[in-house]
């Protein structure tokens, strides 16, 4: 695998990738790799994809705050874990 250094990065766009990798359960460096994968992948498609590709996410956000909804706490992996192993019982 190759390695990038990113030199004189603004403070304003590292925090933000921070909040981003963390709302997306990534370290920063899986945060970055997956928005330049984005960014490649958005680049090879037509116009009609990527429209199609920006609805299916937003369905997607949306699915997924409305079934976080009845939850009333974050879930760590140890509760998640958990849960999986309770359903193989």
């Amino acid at each position: 695998m190759a390695t990038i250094t990113i030199r004189d990065l603004p403070e304003d766009l590292h925090l933000m990738l921070k909040q981003r990798a963390r709302r997306n359960r990534r370290s920063l460096n899986q945060e970055v790799i997956a928005e330049l994968a984005e960014v490649n992948a958005s680049e090879t498609l037509g116009v009609e994809e990527q429209q199609r590709v920006r609805l299916r996410a937003e369905w997607m956000v949306k699915k997924a705050a409305e079934l976080r909804k009845p939850i009333k706490r974050v879930l760590s992996g140890r509760d998640i874990d958990s849960a999986k192993r309770e359903g193989r019982a």
